[in-house]
């Protein structure tokens, strides 16, 4: 039970493209690496991180799962 539980939570590495707007109202892209167990997770921590960070109108463009060798 316990093996099949930590297979379920396993971590995926997700990077996430968009963009945000900063606090002198210019339009920046936003990359970031973030690990999570799904891609909507990934979405909501780096939209959580991006507007501590003091970002607004955050939009999303890309969720890929990356791969490292």
């Amino acid at each position: 039970m316990l093996n099949e539980r930590n297979k379920l939570n396993k971590l995926k590495t997700f990077r996430i493209n968009g963009r945000a707007v900063n606090r002198r109202g210019l339009t920046v892209g936003i990359t970031q690496d973030v690990r999570a167990t799904s891609d909507k997770e990934a979405v909501a921590e780096v939209i959580r991180l991006t507007t501590v960070k003091g970002f607004s109108h955050i939009r999303i463009v890309l969720v890929r799962e990356v791969i490292y060798a």
